[in-house]
């Protein structure tokens, strides 16, 4: 496998199950310079919020169907592959765990394949962190390495715990930033105004008046629960207290959860936006990742 002195150089990277190319904007935050980025996605409004950011980012579709002859010599390849079937939340949620014999997280599968056939010097990928040991270990005999388990909540206000396997040298657990919510949460009424939640007879079980819902009371809290592609479900970021009911996050606290640049998904309508963000990295982690990629 050739050399490769990072310092001065541009990579070429190859994103796996690319969403809104959190990974992008981590390299831009570790100042690791980029000559290609090809992304593997397939979800429309996510690509389209990519390429309004990074209109050079070379799209290549679904990950089983890649030509990779077509591609340059990557030198560094990423992805979250699919979590369903692993995160045991499914198990709460639908009674059934399939693991990485699941339909969306044998897609795994495909990011071992690819990773053998472009043979990059560096890997990295992403899954939950409440997967069953028994998955934990089949991912780190196959990639070669055992993951470092990483909280947004060092780097963030967002609960969001993570396994993170990669060759990457040097990688550490960030230091507590001991960020809080409040600090961030909105107080523009009109804003906020629009992110109230309207009262049904599953949303009024959802907040159970702020105490005892199914969903969680973050208005005085300093972490939010994991972002979640929805926030109309049970156990998703949180739910704040608004007028005679309670809000939604808006999109920029969610946007900040994951630690995006504020406006990043603007593009989108605000469902669209929560459902791409949820699908996202917390940028400051993987950022904190690839800085150790410099003079290496």
């Amino acid at each position: 496998m050739r050399e490769i002195k990072f310092r001065g150089i541009r990579l070429n990277i190859l994103s796996l199950f690319d969403g809104i190319s959190c990974g992008q904007i981590a390299l831009k935050r570790a100042g690791i310079k980029v000559d290609k980025y090809y992304a593997s996605e397939i979800k429309k409004i996510a690509i389209k919020c990519t390429q309004v950011n990074f209109p050079n980012t070379i799209q290549l579709g679904s990950v089983t169907q890649l030509d990779l002859t077509k591609l340059d010599k990557i030198d560094l390849l990423i992805g979250g592959s699919p979590c369903q079937d692993l995160s045991i939340a499914n198990v709460i949620n639908n009674g059934n765990q399939e693991g990485l014999n699941g339909k969306k997280s044998s897609l795994f599968y495909e990011y071992v394949r690819i990773l053998k056939q472009v043979q990059p010097k560096y890997f990295l990928l992403e899954n939950v962190a409440n997967m069953k040991e028994s998955d934990k270990n089949l991912i780190s005999n196959i990639l070669g390495v055992e993951p470092i388990k990483i909280n947004s909540n060092l780097v963030s206000y967002q609960n969001r715990n993570r396994y993170y396997w990669t060759n990457i040298p040097g990688v550490t657990i960030p230091e507590d930033k001991k960020i809080s919510f409040q600090d961030y949460i909105c107080k523009d009424y009109e804003k906020c105004k629009e992110f109230k939640v309207n009262k049904t007879p599953s949303r009024i079980k959802m907040w159970g008046n702020g105490i005892n819902g199914n969903c969680p009371n973050v208005t005085h809290t300093n972490k939010i629960n994991c972002i979640t592609c929805r926030q109309d479900r049970w156990k998703n970021a949180g739910l704040i207290e608004f007028e005679d009911f309670c809000r939604f996050l808006t999109t920029e606290e969610l946007e900040q959860g994951q630690t995006l640049p504020i406006g990043y998904t603007k593009m989108l309508t605000k469902n669209q936006s929560a459902n791409v963000i949820g699908d996202g990295w917390t940028v400051d982690v993987i950022a904190h990742i690839f800085k150790n990629l410099k003079g290496n």
